[in-house]
């Protein structure tokens, strides 16, 4: 096969010739002729290219067009933005070719919920983006790739860590307080859930609906959004097998480090320190501080400081813990068409290398799909695949002593290995941390090499469907799908790893087993009548159930680190095992009604009644309905012959959908059970933890979408606008409940929440010519999210304690995700002791508000991306950028790198941004204290000064490739040659207060705690080169 690409971009394959085919010897011709519109114009600046080759020109200001080199029976395509490709064999003569408009681009077949449609008839909002397209990035997880492809839809890759923790997914704004705010994701007709382990080289396409129109059908769990994936299948476009192989190698680097003092600043600093207490701290008797200023006095450890008090060594914890990582992936596809069926099989392995030490995840997967029609009235498909990954990471999330935060804590002065050949922590020199009370740690390589989190992922997914066409347009099709996950976490911490497992070791092991299958029949019947009136109609039912098994086991107690986690019975402190079951079911009904007049006036109502066993005993079935209208004017006779307006289209709906993803027995009344260990022995208890609320039910939201399509040109210039409005009700939340009931709450329903938006995609092709064409994209969301009531008295609702107290909060009338502290309002300075507004040993502490406020939020109010691609001749080149704007940023490493300075290394703002009466009198940023034992102390907490600008752009994307001419690699044996060379997050653009590796990074994995950063693994800048080849 042959793989061409228009001047549009467009890819056509042909027949080559085979190696016995007769060669002939044909005289070369001009082949002239005019390109003309259906209307008779004249079309400027189509393409005419002789098919298969690179011989082309475009058609003058009369559309004519003169192409040299031609033999007689040579195929002639011609192509233009907005009109159909038009193929024509040459035969000699002069060729008169008119070209009809693209409304195939307008009726192109989108997928819906349990179906297709018509793009013209939909009267929904949704979204496509293509697997080529996705692939372009070769990231790991399909979510990563979609990253800026589908307006409304944010993706928020809070860790750059490979396959550690899947990427957080909101379309639309975030609609639930304590349910999951995950979309559904819906692979070829089945749910899937832990979607970010599916291999993206196996998708063909990916369709987000995004409002009620779109959603409704799935009911229940329709509320977040839904995501549906297709798959490749076999081959397409005629009988034969077709083998092609992607394949890219990577190399990736550290993006950005933290500005962390060297070993020389931080011993200026603590000096800094030490001048600061004498002038104005006081210890915990009120006396003042006489400390010597001379580094000799405090530096004395000669294996780490000179006679002077000069550090000997001066480490960059950074790059010791980071690493230059090679990363490899490769796609095997065999899709094969005979007859009334076809046949594809998918292969993969990636092996994805994490810039920190020792951290991969690897995939190994294979996919295969067999469609066949063996009669007349009955179809057949099948689709097995099955995904294992496997990886080792480093903790992100927990706040403790982990690479991720001593690679930025760890002392600079420390080498990497003390004078035995061991790695070196933080009481290297007992001298010093007598004196000096350093924090407890291990150096980040230590922990690397000496800690093991692995997790081991299997994933079996399929579904086998018969379709029976019981009459023209009537079909009755009958799927069961399946969906199971077994996961296997290992972990061992060995006895060496100071304030991580010191000295008794830790292994840790759970198994994890989900299996979730569904049964789905329905009934479509498409029928078109006199040409003006067209009807899809779908109806049917489906049963689905998820069971659920968790068990551990741990130990302590290790007298070494022989066994490690494979032999938990070597420990002598066996902790008590745990395993839990769970269990859950739906039904459901559901109907779609699709009506077409004149191709002009859409009509779409459906309706979805579920059943879930997770609700109370009164609420178990809903029911979930929407209608949407759509209006094609440009197909108005009056607007048909526009010559500006191309497309135009208005569309509008409003539904409701629920959200069921709950705690499966959350409407029951719970019993806790386990054991005590007393006297030496473990003793049972039991006892009711929770009280039922037969009552509960499902969280609805109820979703009004306007959108208008408008094309110019022949669709050299679209709109896609949608403006959006949902209300979500009957939010779960706990009530408290009297304590003479012997509980402390109960779980109900009494709570709202608003998100209203708009959705804006734009494309433009801005330059098209014989030889160079540029395509643009410019996608954006704007979202408010409103918390309209809290429960019966609208009380607020504070969250994640830590220091000072709670740091977000959820309030009536401010967003979900709002930061919670105390606004800074500055530094209490000399002048302020001068005119008594504060103590001495004030002078140089944060001034701040009493009592706390919102400080900001960590959901954005605009996201979005602006994509280019560029074609020359057979390079192309596409330019992918990525914004968010209107959100901030919670430093909470400033606890630790900047508050707490002394006892552990720090950034140097310490040293250059804080408060000096002579040099910085006007900083908002605190003088520098010393936080060791025996000196002025700590004044840290969450406070305005933490909190920065989060807006960032990213050069999320930029590469190159090369398409070699079908003719040159023919004699290789292949139809189909690309090599390219892209390079990945090479750059982003922060606000200059942002002090971190990344500003979208996010240690706090819960729904709320978007853009918190404790301390995180760093993000990667990634070059990669590939090759895409068809055999």
């Amino acid at each position: 096969m042959l793989l061409l690409l228009s001047s549009t971009g467009a890819a056509y394959a042909v027949s080559a010739p085979g190696a016995d085919d007769v060669k002939v010897t044909q005289q070369s011709g001009a082949c002239t002729g005019v390109v003309k519109d259906a209307a008779g114009e004249p079309i400027i600046g189509a393409a005419v290219v002789v098919k298969g080759t690179t011989n082309g020109v475009v058609t003058d200001f009369d559309g004519n067009f003169s192409l040299n080199n031609v033999k007689k029976g040579d195929i002639i395509q011609i192509s233009f933005v907005g009109y159909q490709t038009v193929e024509m064999a040459w035969n000699g003569q002069a060729l008169n070719i008119t070209m009809q408009d693209d409304t195939q681009a307008l009726d192109e077949l989108v997928v819906v919920g349990y179906g297709v449609m018509r793009k013209s008839d939909v009267t929904g909002s949704i979204s496509v983006a293509k697997g080529e397209e996705l692939m372009k990035s070769q990231s790991f997880s399909a979510m990563d790739a979609l990253r800026g492809k589908a307006a409304g839809v944010n993706v928020f890759s809070n860790s750059s860590q490979p396959g550690a923790y899947a990427n957080r997914v909101v379309i639309r704004g975030q609609a639930t307080i304590n349910a999951s705010s995950d979309p559904l994701y819906v692979v070829d007709g089945v749910v899937m859930e832990n979607f970010h382990h599916m291999n993206p080289n196996d998708i063909e396409s990916m369709e987000i609906l995004k409002d009620a129109s779109a959603t409704a059908i799935y009911g229940a769990r329709g509320a977040n959004g839904v995501i549906l994936v297709t798959t490749k299948r076999g081959k397409k476009g005629g009988d034969g097998t077709q083998i092609s192989y992607q394949g890219s190698v990577s190399v990736s680097s550290i993006a950005r480090k933290m500005d962390t003092l060297n070993a020389q600043e931080w011993c200026d600093a603590f000096m800094k320190g030490l001048e600061n207490e004498n002038k104005w701290g006081r210890d915990s008797k009120g006396n003042e501080f006489n400390w010597s200023l001379n580094p000799a006095d405090w530096f004395t450890d000669r294996n780490y400081f000179d006679a002077n008090g000069k550090p000997l060594y001066d480490t960059d914890w950074q790059d010791v813990a980071t690493r230059t990582a090679l990363s490899h992936n490769h796609q095997l596809n065999i899709q094969q068409a005979s007859g009334n069926s076809s046949m594809g099989a998918f292969l993969n392995y990636t092996d994805q290398q994490g810039i920190v030490e020792t951290t991969f995840n690897k995939r190994l997967s294979a996919k295969l799909a067999y469609d066949a029609k063996p009669t007349k009235w009955l179809s057949t498909s099948v689709n097995l695949a099955v995904n294992h990954t496997w990886g080792k990471y480093s903790e992100e999330t927990s706040g403790g002593q982990d690479a991720a935060r001593t690679m930025v804590e760890m002392l600079p002065w420390i080498p990497v290995y003390d004078k035995n050949g061991n790695y070196s922590t933080y009481g290297i020199s007992s001298e010093m941390l007598d004196r000096f009370g350093f924090e407890a740690m291990v150096n980040p390589l230590g922990i690397m090499n000496q800690q093991k989190r692995m997790n081991y992922n299997t994933k079996i997914f399929g579904n086998a469907a018969l379709t029976f066409h019981l009459a023209e347009g009537l079909d009755l099709k009958t799927q069961f799908g399946m969906d199971a996950n077994f996961r296997d976490y290992r972990y061992y911490s060995a006895t060496t790893l100071d304030n991580l497992s010191k000295p008794n070791g830790d292994a840790d092991y759970r198994h994890y087993n989900t299996v979730y299958w569904q049964e789905e029949t329905y009934l479509t019947y498409n029928k078109t009548i006199n040409e003006d009136h067209r009807l899809n109609v779908m109806a049917g039912l489906s049963w689905q159930e998820r069971t659920y098994a968790y068990n551990r086991q741990r130990a302590t107690g290790f007298s070494d680190d022989v066994f490690e986690d494979y032999n938990l019975g070597a420990g002598t402190n066996q902790r008590a095992n745990e395993n839990s079951w769970d269990r859950w079911a739906m039904n459901s009904y559901f109907l779609r009604v699709a009506y077409t007049l004149k191709d002009r006036y859409s009509l779409t109502a459906t309706g979805r009644y579920d059943g879930s066993s997770k609700f109370g005993e009164n609420n178990k079935y809903a029911f979930f309905p929407s209608a949407g209208l759509a209006w094609n004017v440009s197909r108005e006779s009056w607007l048909a012959d526009n010559e500006t307006i191309s497309n135009l289209k208005v569309h509008t709906s409003y539904g409701m959908t629920g959200n069921s993803e709950i705690g499966t027995y959350a409407s029951l009344g719970k019993v806790s059970s386990g054991t005590l260990l007393i006297d030496g022995s473990r003793n049972p208890y039991s006892y009711i933890s929770s009280i039922a609320n037969p009552d509960l039910k499902w969280e609805k939201t109820g979703q009004f979408d306007f959108g208008v399509e408008l094309g110019l040109w022949n669709q050299r210039l679209t709109f896609d606008v949608s403006y959006y409005q949902k209300k979500t009700t009957d939010l779960l939340l706990s009530c408290p409940v009297p304590h003479s009931s012997g509980f402390t709450s109960i779980m109900k329903n009494i709570g709202s929440v608003k998100n209203s938006g708009f959705d804006i995609m734009v494309n433009a092709t801005p330059v098209q010519t014989e030889e160079f064409n540029w395509t643009a994209t410019i996608s954006a969301n704007y979202n408010k999210n409103e918390i309209l009531k809290l429960g019966e008295n609208n009380e607020d609702i504070e969250m994640y304690s830590w220091v000072g107290g709670s740091e977000a909060i959820l309030r009536v009338g401010e967003s979900m995700g709002s930061f919670y502290g105390y606004k800074r309002l500055g530094v209490w300075t000399e002048e302020d002791y001068n005119a008594g507004k504060c103590e001495l040993k004030q002078v140089g502490r944060a001034k701040r508000e009493g009592t706390k406020s919102i400080l900001g939020k960590g959901t954005p109010d605009w996201t979005g991306s602006f994509i280019n691609n560029f074609s020359y001749k057979n390079f192309d080149l596409t330019v992918d950028m990525q914004f968010v704007l209107g959100v901030e940023t919670m430093q909470k490493y400033y606890h630790s790198v900047y508050d707490r300075f002394g006892i552990t290394n720090g950034l140097d703002a310490i040293l250059y941004d804080a408060y000096d009466p002579v040099t910085n009198p006007n900083t908002m940023q605190q003088a520098v204290y010393l936080c060791n034992s025996g000196h002025a102390g700590q004044d840290t907490t969450v406070d305005s000064a933490w909190v920065v600008d989060g807006s960032y752009l990213r050069m999320n994307m930029i590469q190159l490739g090369y398409t070699f001419d079908s003719e040159l690699i023919k004699p290789l044996g292949l139809s189909a040659l690309r090599l390219y060379a892209s390079a990945n997050n090479l750059f982003v653009i922060t606000a200059d207060e942002f002090l971190g590796f990344d500003p979208e990074a996010a240690s706090n994995t819960n729904q709320f705690g978007q853009n918190m950063n404790f301390f995180s693994y760093p993000r990667a800048k990634t070059f990669t080169f590939g090759v895409n080849v068809t055999f």
